[in-house]
């Protein structure tokens, strides 16, 4: 019994090596791109580093009306990158995003402007 315990609990601590953490919050980012008239911006690359689950990296392309989503709360996002053809990349942090409602979700707002 005390060796299937040790097994279990072994099992269970692993999934750290795969991102899965006890440390991330719950919720969800929501990303808008504009462009420097305040229109969305489609096919802009948003990559995304999360802090608490082992620096895990995600991407996501903004839709047709400029959005793009995360499952991830906006507090565990250390770093963000919009990337659009003919644009400098801009990076982005929490202060373009409003605070996390009682669900844990934002949204960001990032205009792309530079050459």
């Amino acid at each position: 019994m005390r060796a299937a315990l040790s097994i279990a609990l072994a099992a269970l601590a692993g999934f750290g090596a795969f991102g899965v953490s006890s440390d991330c919050r719950a919720g969800s980012t929501a990303v808008l791109v504009t462009d420097c008239s305040g229109a969305p911006v489609a096919g802009a690359r948003i990559d995304i580093k999360v802090c608490c689950a082992a620096n895990a990296q995600s991407s996501a392309v903004t839709e047709a009306h400029g959005l793009a989503s995360f499952q991830n709360h906006i507090d565990d996002i250390c770093q963000a990158t919009v990337t659009f053809a003919g644009m400098s990349p801009t990076q982005f942090g929490s202060g373009s995003c409003t605070r996390p409602d009682g669900n844990g979700y934002s949204k960001c707002t990032v205009q792309v402007c530079k050459r």
